[in-house]
């Protein structure tokens, strides 16, 4: 399986970028972006569109981000199952009056749970406004960017160290992350997070930088303790793993200073412990939270996190608006009625224009039929005229009428019923649908009543009779006269 996502880190006065390529279950950091943002002319909008059209970011990469701290919110609640049940089902709802937010921007979802003694529960849940995130989305989007995930980040930076540093996924651990404004403090037991905290810090700046690295040691110590205490009630245990993550330089010392305080074991988060990458990137710690957004992004299954993004779109249930539905409604059937009449005017226009071609097929058949026709009135009526005088004429010559015998069939039957070596000739014919006369003549009284007999033989005449059979006074002939009658056929 090979899978490419993008962390971006969106800090006050800095934006970095980390491409990561997952490739059968493991990590390798393709690409690597850092930028400082602290000129007005800077723009977020133009820092990011550049990560695609000049430093060859996947444009196809899933991209997530993370929540600036002062629009995250944390809260550690205790309520019993049912109350656990409510919170899990209806997360908005159920917690509108636990967080500085109004019910109608709020965005929340649980963290992690937590069993308490009894049938208590200890519910970790985070919540943004609706507006940061909307705030945020449009920076993303002015650059034509759309994050799949948008989670806090503290969770990216967990991520971070459960993969380069995976013991902390057994036992309990503080992970402590400080960037430019913020240290946030979060306790994980058996890589469950049971508590998070933000706490703002001096800004730094040049001015400043000295008086924040001296007084950070004492502050992480002093919150340290106060997050163990919310939690177990108690000093933080000796030996308690430590996991710092900074976005600058002001860990120099502070790892030896925290175990001096606390008699902790620190470990200083490394980026690049278990994540392949080039050479030209390792060194640069500050990239922990977009590579653990990144991380977030490329293996959900793997680490822990939450989704602002999705807990938005499960939150939107629009109310309901009589008047608008109705409108919604008339226009709908407005819609159906305009469709429905213009589906009528195309079915018109297609018959009217299949008439208008049937009709000149008709016209172009009775020119070739009867080219003489000079006068159109009626096609196919004067077709079936045509038709008709057709079929009178043609019984005449056959019996394609189904009335008697034709006229061609008495020839042939008396020109085969013809006596041989005989001379006898045929002078007037008249042929009737009922009857056939013959005169003609004939050398002797004995062949005219052979033939006799020969055409009384023929099946197509049912009598046949020998008239006015004489001499000729001028020649030795016999002149005769035959009547038949035709046989009707069954």
């Amino acid at each position: 399986m090979v899978k490419r996502c993008i962390g971006i880190d969106i800090g006050s006065s800095s934006l970095r970028a980390v491409q990561l390529l997952r490739t059968d279950g493991q990590f390798r950091i393709e690409k690597v972006f850092s930028s400082q943002t602290r000129r007005s002319t800077d723009s977020l909008s133009n820092i990011l569109g550049s990560l695609t059209s000049r430093y060859g970011f996947d444009r196809r990469a899933d991209v997530a981000i993370a929540m600036p701290h002062n629009a995250v919110f944390f809260r550690t609640l205790e309520t019993d199952l049912a109350g656990t049940e409510q919170i899990r089902k209806s997360t908005s709802s159920a917690l509108e009056h636990d967080f500085p937010i109004q019910p109608d921007e709020l965005v929340a979802q649980v963290c992690s749970y937590r069993r308490l003694s009894g049938d208590k529960c200890s519910v970790l849940t985070a919540a943004v406004p609706r507006e940061s995130l909307r705030e945020r989305l449009k920076i993303l989007g002015r650059a034509k960017i759309h994050p799949s995930l948008i989670d806090a980040a503290i969770f990216a930076i967990h991520s971070t160290v459960e993969v380069n540093h995976p013991e902390i996924i057994t036992g309990t651990a503080i992970i402590a992350y400080i960037d430019e404004s913020y240290l946030t403090l979060a306790i994980s037991r058996d890589n469950n997070m049971l508590i998070v905290r933000n706490t703002p810090v001096a800004s730094r700046s040049e001015n400043n930088t000295d008086s924040l690295r001296e007084q950070l040691p004492d502050l992480l110590s002093r919150e340290a303790q106060i997050t163990w205490q919310k939690v177990f009630g108690n000093q933080i245990e000796q030996g308690t793993k430590i996991y710092l993550v900074t976005a600058g330089n002001v860990s120099d010392g502070l790892k030896a200073t925290i175990e001096e305080n606390l008699h902790c074991q620190t470990t200083i988060v490394d980026p690049y412990a278990k994540v392949k990458c080039s050479a030209d990137h390792n060194g640069d710690a500050a990239i922990c939270l977009a590579e653990g957004l990144a991380l977030r992004a490329s293996a959900p299954e793997q680490t822990t996190g939450i989704n602002f993004l999705e807990a938005d779109s499960a939150n939107i249930k629009p109310a309901l608006n009589p008047k608008k539905e109705f409108v919604i409604c008339t226009i709908l059937l407005a819609a159906i009625a305009v469709v429905s009449l213009v589906g009528l005017f195309i079915r018109l226009s297609h018959l009217e224009t299949k008439y208008a071609r049937i009709k000149n097929e008709i016209g172009e058949t009775f020119q070739r039929a009867l080219p003489e026709e000079i006068n159109i009135v009626n096609p196919l009526a004067q077709l079936e005229q045509k038709l008709q005088s057709l079929r009178t004429d043609y019984a005449f010559f056959g019996s394609i009428s189904g009335v008697g015998i034709g006229p061609l069939e008495v020839l042939h039957a008396i020109t085969t019923s013809f006596p041989p070596e005989t001379n006898i000739s045929i002078n007037d014919m008249l042929i009737t649908p009922e009857s056939v006369r013959l005169t003609g003549t004939s050398q002797s009284f004995e062949s005219v009543y052979d033939w006799q007999r020969l055409l009384h033989e023929t099946p197509q005449f049912l009598t046949v009779d020998v008239l006015n059979i004489g001499r000729e006074t001028d020649s030795e002939r016999i002149h005769f006269t035959i009547l038949m009658s035709l046989a009707t056929p069954e």
